[in-house]
């Protein structure tokens, strides 16, 4: 046995031993608020983690021309892996309780639950429990192809053009409901729980600011009333049916209307924060800054209840430099009014080679970098090239993001996980070689065999990224030859080699 593989298998040894006492313990327990604090186990519970948006169902919120479908088991294990080499303990993913209105979709049609849509969920909640994650699960939000968003479906299927009517009318809040009970008593055949029982997912979220359907119009005293009286008989359906899971208020309405945050089944809240959109919030609101996290913190815990980020934006086009990310992420990180919060969004590996396709895509460089569009917000671990983006900023960021994870669950940084072993894919005759990239790599290399030798040889040490993959042999001939790929992570650990193809 090559050195090498001795060390791997040492480090990867210890470690599951130093992990193993606290995992099952994590999992096995619902995360529980006291007062302005979240708790686990008894102990104090704060954490960062990535928003994966796609974990339910891929191409359904950003716009996407193939549409939606369902992601492989592949791409969960692979944003997950890559999560936890960043750090995460906590995950929130829209798509696993929120889809509607597509053939794929939870609610495909009005008051029609398809079972099969919650396949890919079922994978990520196991998945998620594997690794000691928690998740949060919106129940209602984003949709490409809907007019006006998830809710604007249910209006569409009661015929009713105006959105504060989903706030109101008795016909639309039942319609609501009733989704929320097909997810809350889905059973997972592979954890054997429904979701309502199960301690791997910390929270259940109302909406992805709706509260925005009102501020966005003409708000009144009554309008926001509306929406407020809302959320506590969303919230109260939602206890009744599940007292075991913390009930996320995201209407974002707590700026304009306090009393929101008083309603008795409210245990958290959150804002979107963005400063990329702040002119949608109004020419009169405030320039979102590092101080603005802890005022909307200080405001909720005021009133008794949790706060937590349930989006930031990462990149330049909220934070110019990393310096301005830094401060962000420190005003998280030693806030104790903060207790959690997720950057917005982690992308995946692909099944064959290389990564998930940008959502949301554009390519034009101004709508890419100032309107609605994965090239600024979409993060590929450890960094990749987009019209917004350069390679090393996203890669210097991704591990502030990182070390940020580490601090606000409060320990020390650890050094980067091995990467999985690459699969190779496809080789094409002369020299054509692309494989599966693997969580947490940085760099691969590439090893030849050559018909009748004994050896291998290094042909590409440590040259290729994802973006190189396929990547050419500039000598590859036909026929009789064999190659393996090797991933090597941030600290220059390589894994074991693929398999020979």
């Amino acid at each position: 046995m090559s050195g090498t593989r001795t060390r791997n298998i040492i480090l990867a040894t210890s470690a599951i031993i130093l992990l193993a006492p606290h995992l099952p313990a994590q999992t096995d327990a619902f995360v529980q608020r006291t007062g302005t604090k979240l708790t686990l186990s008894g102990a104090p519970f704060r954490y960062s983690g990535p928003n994966i948006e796609w974990l339910g169902l891929e191409g359904y919120g950003p716009h996407d021309p193939m549409g939606p479908r369902l992601p492989s088991h592949f791409e969960i294990d692979d944003a997950f892996d890559t999560a936890a080499e960043m750090g995460a303990k906590v995950v929130r993913a829209q798509t696993m309780g929120d889809t509607v209105g597509c053939p794929l979709c939870i609610e495909p049609t009005e008051g029609n639950i398809n079972e099969a849509a919650f396949a890919s969920s079922d994978y990520a909640v196991a998945t998620a429990h594997k690794h000691g994650m928690k998740l949060i699960i919106p129940l209602v939000g984003d949709c490409a192809t809907c007019a006006g968003g998830g809710i604007g479906q249910y209006l569409a299927w009661h015929r009713k053009p105006n959105p504060q009517d989903f706030f109101t009318d008795p016909a639309l809040i039942a319609a609501y409901e009733k989704h929320i009970d097909a997810v809350l008593n889905h059973l997972n055949p592979i954890t054997g729980l429904r979701y309502k029982d199960d301690p791997t997912i910390m929270a259940w979220e109302n909406c992805n600011m709706c509260g925005l359907i009102a501020l966005i119009g003409h708000p009144t005293p009554e309008s926001l009333a509306q929406i407020s009286t809302w959320s506590e008989t969303i919230g109260a359906h939602i206890k009744q049916t599940d007292p075991h899971h913390l009930y996320l208020d995201t209407t974002g309405l707590f700026r304009y209307y306090a009393k929101i945050i008083d309603n008795p089944s409210t245990d958290l809240v959150t804002f979107e924060f963005y400063p990329h959109w702040d002119a949608l919030l109004g020419p009169g609101a405030p320039a979102t800054t590092a101080a603005t996290f802890s005022h909307d913190a200080a405001t909720v815990t005021s009133h008794g209840k949790a706060f937590i980020v349930n989006e930031f934006g990462w990149d330049p086009t909220d934070w110019k430099t990393p310096a301005d990310l830094e401060q962000v992420l420190h005003t998280l990180a030693t806030d104790p009014n903060i207790s959690g919060d997720g950057f917005w969004a982690l992308q995946a590996h692909l099944d064959n080679f290389g990564f998930q396709p940008i959502p949301a895509d554009s390519t034009n460089p101004i709508f890419a970098e100032h309107g609605e569009s994965g090239q600024w917000w979409a993060l590929y671990y450890p960094g990749v090239k987009t019209l917004v983006n350069t390679a090393d900023d996203m890669a210097a960021r991704a591990q502030q993001l990182r070390a940020h994870a580490y601090a606000m669950s409060g320990t020390a940084v650890p050094k980067h996980a091995i990467p999985p072993r690459p699969v190779i894919t496809s080789t094409v005759i002369v020299g054509l070689i692309a494989w599966r990239g693997s969580a947490g790599a940085v760099r691969y290399s590439v090893e030849r065999n050559d018909a009748g030798s004994k050896e291998w040889k290094s042909i590409c040490d440590r040259c290729a990224t994802d973006a190189d993959d396929p990547w050419v042999d500039p000598h590859g001939t036909f026929g009789g030859i064999q190659y393996r790929v090797i991933a090597w992570n941030a600290d220059g650990i390589p894994s074991e080699p693929s398999d020979p193809r």
